[in-house]
């Protein structure tokens, strides 16, 4: 009989500071400790994983509270082990590729990409890990010796180490003493993002013809900019080199929603648009970019209350993609529970 597989459950930022408080002694909600060590059993059992991803790294990052990062990191190592969820990017690439590929059989051979890996490098695209390289097997034999461990356990603590120290980052006391460390390099990349993304609110509140056709504006933001580089590339591997195959507004549309993660986007933005007196901030823009990812592609999904109401009573995605989707830690507890 087959091990079945582990649960893939995503947890927003709140989330992990709130279980780094309780793993620190200092706890928001008393739930949180009896929530904390339910996590680690079914995490050492080998029954559920917390994958993070490039949105956790970067608003980590960006927090300036040493402490505030600490407890985060500390709670992130102990439970995520450094798992880590694929960049939207190179998924989106894979839901292009296999879409084409569904409607009109080309590229014949559409991409794959794993979902899930381990460390910052994955997160980002690049896996890297620290790796001995070009020493005899006397050197593998007598470095051993010293270490009291094997190459390999060496090798994975350094790694390791290296993970848990980009994730709680530097302390306030040295990051302006590194040179080119600039944490918050992610943050003026956003900043433009919500620039950019504000020009499309604007006009959606000061047009009323626009603002009748919002999903058509949406599905087009998206087409011609946010995924413009990923749907070209794969127009071309597809042999679409003059001219794309879809033309209407239906079939472009249609197109899109198919994309498992193009689709919460949309429908995400769909409901928050709804409310013409909403201040959109780039956290809005990140928990949507990370929630894309996780809805579709995890087992679970415990995000904050906006995201959650929006998500479950207005977009139902949840249903959309059998992926329970909670607002509280202790929710997800009682979740595992059964």
């Amino acid at each position: 009989m087959a091990t079945p597989l582990p649960l893939m459950v995503y947890l927003d930022l709140n989330h992990w500071y709130a279980l780094g408080d309780a793993l620190a002694g200092n706890p928001q909600n008393p739930d949180h400790v009896t929530a904390l060590k339910q996590f680690q059993g079914h995490v050492e059992r080998g029954e559920v994983i917390f994958p993070l991803s490039t949105v956790h790294y970067m608003e980590l990052t960006e927090n300036p509270r040493d402490a505030h990062r600490e407890r985060a990191a500390d709670a992130m190592a102990l439970l995520s082990r450094f798992v880590t969820m694929a960049p939207g990017s190179k998924i989106v690439d894979e839901e292009l590729a296999l879409e084409l590929n569904r409607r009109l059989g080309r590229p014949a051979f559409p991409k794959k990409v794993t979902k899930f890996g381990i460390g910052v490098g994955f997160a980002f695209g690049e896996a890297k890990r620290m790796v001995l390289n070009g020493i005899t097997e006397e050197n593998r034999q007598e470095l051993e010796t010293r270490l009291g461990m094997s190459v390999s356990e060496f090798e994975a603590s350094a790694n390791a180490t290296t993970e848990y120290w980009v994730l709680r980052g530097p302390p306030g006391t040295l990051r302006s003493a590194i040179p080119d460390y600039d944490p918050y390099a992610a943050r003026r990349v956003a900043d433009d993002q919500l620039a950019s993304f504000s020009v499309m609110i604007n006009t959606l509140r000061s047009v009323p013809e626009i603002a009748k056709r919002s999903m058509d504006a949406i599905v087009a933001r998206q087409l011609s900019f946010d995924i413009i580089d990923n749907y070209t590339r794969a127009l071309m591997s597809a042999g679409f080199v003059k001219q794309g195959p879809f033309h209407s507004r239906d079939d472009l549309t249609s197109f899109l929603m198919a994309l498992p993660s193009r689709k919460v986007v949309t429908m995400m933005h769909f409901h928050y648009l709804k409310d013409v007196h909403r201040d959109w901030t780039i956290n809005d823009l990140r928990d949507i970019a990370a929630l894309s990812i996780a809805i579709p592609y995890c087992d679970v999904v415990v995000t904050d209350k906006k995201a959650w109401d929006t998500a479950v009573n207005r977009a139902h995605l949840d249903k959309e993609f059998n992926t329970p989707i909670f607002s509280s830690l202790t929710d997800l507890a009682k979740h595992l529970t059964v």
